[in-house]
């Protein structure tokens, strides 16, 4: 019966994700090519690649649908990846006409992935013994340092709470900012703030709830960046769901929430024609930055390669183009000024081709490894929702970019100082 149960949950999830991914497909065909085919969102079919997009995709869905039984917290990364980069990569790959070896390449990637931290041994790391009371007084500091720093260069003055004119404030943010601000603002928001607020959701401690959510819309209202009004969301939905006893349902119910979501969407532009709404969720979160991957690959394949030395081997090889690849696909590829950031795979790729996505997979696998270490002691939802929001942004940025900007290994370095927060039973039972 235990067995038959497995398999009824791993069928169950391979279905609720193909779902999702024939909801996106409908979304293109429906909205993103009529609406933006001047963008690039074009339809080239291919049929032999449709019948290999689905044959791959539950391929890796089997092994994925069996990490869900796994404890380990960087699953949310792995599942991150997959629904918001994958799959779109996956549709683009048929409806486009995409290059067979670059999406191969990407999907072993998963398959690496999930070999990696399933079968790697955690590593032993020592608890500090007031670690729990350092890792207050970093948070703490960082908090006094970064509200400090808005509050006194204008923040209360340039207070905005309309989500449709957010680029005046966030201008005034973005003019009024230095270095150490600019790295510690996303720490902040994505990491320290969902921990205060994780943790006072554990301890049940309503007045810290109600005051970690005021102070992350106070810091949104600050400099307007829309992420940190969506990131408490996250944290709350995670809550709900591993409070309900769903935490070994982890990607059934992100495909589900997200193919409830997409309909919803889908019926309301088809009742009113309103395009807001549905380009930001399922072009811009979706199948931009899977299109993007393949506009570095094709641009890419042609150039010579980055190396690393417009990144963090800049002190070590030359720059062959003296400009960031950023600037370098803005300019060639579209003949605009703006920043079509790529996610890891195309960063990988720019910087070291097909060889270098296979590369940066196992450095992202062993950092995650060392993630699910740390977070062993800890409550299982407190490293889930520390990790998810940074590690959205692999998305949408390089690699490195996300470890550090980011805050990636900042949200390890607060889990291992974090674990000793809690007792036992708090920790059974999320």
């Amino acid at each position: 019966m235990f067995n038959l149960a497995i398999n009824k949950k791993y069928i169950s999830t391979i279905i609720m994700t193909l779902v999702f991914k024939c909801l996106l497909e409908f979304g293109y065909f429906e909205f993103v090519n009529p609406s933006f085919e001047y963008m690039g969102f074009i339809i080239d079919i291919s049929w032999t690649k449709l019948f290999e997009s689905y044959l791959i995709v539950i391929l890796i869905l089997i092994f994925l649908a069996k990490l869900d039984y796994y404890e380990k917290p960087s699953k949310i990364v792995i599942y991150i990846l997959f629904l918001n980069l994958y799959l779109p990569m996956s549709s683009l790959y048929w409806i486009q006409d995409q290059p067979r070896e670059y999406f191969l390449v990407i999907s072993v990637s998963f398959l690496i992935l999930y070999f990696i931290i399933c079968k790697s041994k955690p590593i032993s790391i020592p608890n500090l013994k007031e670690g729990s009371h350092l890792a207050f007084l970093i948070l703490l500091g960082i908090t006094v340092i970064v509200y400090g720093f808005l509050i006194a260069t204008g923040g209360l003055q340039r207070m905005n709470l309309n989500l449709l004119n957010v680029y005046s404030t966030r201008q005034g943010y973005v003019s009024s900012s230095n270095t150490l601000v600019a790295y510690l603002l996303p720490w902040q928001a994505h990491v320290v703030n969902l921990t205060f607020l994780t943790t006072s959701l554990i301890k049940n401690k309503k007045f810290f709830i109600m005051l970690t959510l005021f102070i992350q819309v106070l810091l949104f209202s600050m400099t307007n960046f829309k992420s940190f009004l969506f990131a408490p969301l996250v944290v709350l939905g995670l809550y709900f769901i591993f409070k309900q006893g769903f935490k070994n349902s982890l990607l059934m119910l992100m495909s589900f929430l997200l193919s409830i979501l997409m309909s919803i969407l889908l019926i309301l532009y088809k009742i009113n024609g309103d395009i807001v709404l549905l380009s930001i969720f399922l072009r811009r979160l979706f199948f931009a930055p899977a299109d993007l991957n393949f506009v570095y690959y094709h641009y890419f394949s042609q150039v010579e390669k980055y190396k690393l030395s417009h990144s963090i081997l800049s002190g070590i090889t030359d720059n062959p183009y003296s400009v960031s690849p950023v600037v370098m696909v803005a300019k060639n590829v579209y003949g605009e000024d703006f920043s079509p950031n790529v996610g890891v795979f195309g960063d990988a790729y720019l910087n070291f081709g097909l060889i270098g996505i296979v590369v940066f997979v196992i450095i992202l696998a062993f950092v995650l490894v060392l993630f699910d270490s740390v977070a062993r002691p800890a409550p299982f939802i407190l490293p889930v929702t520390i990790i998810a929001i940074p590690s959205m942004s692999l998305v949408n940025s390089a690699m490195f970019t996300c470890f550090a900007t980011h805050g990636i290994l900042f949200a390890i370095f607060v889990t291992w100082l974090s674990s000793g927060l809690f007792k036992k039973n708090e920790r059974i039972t999320l």
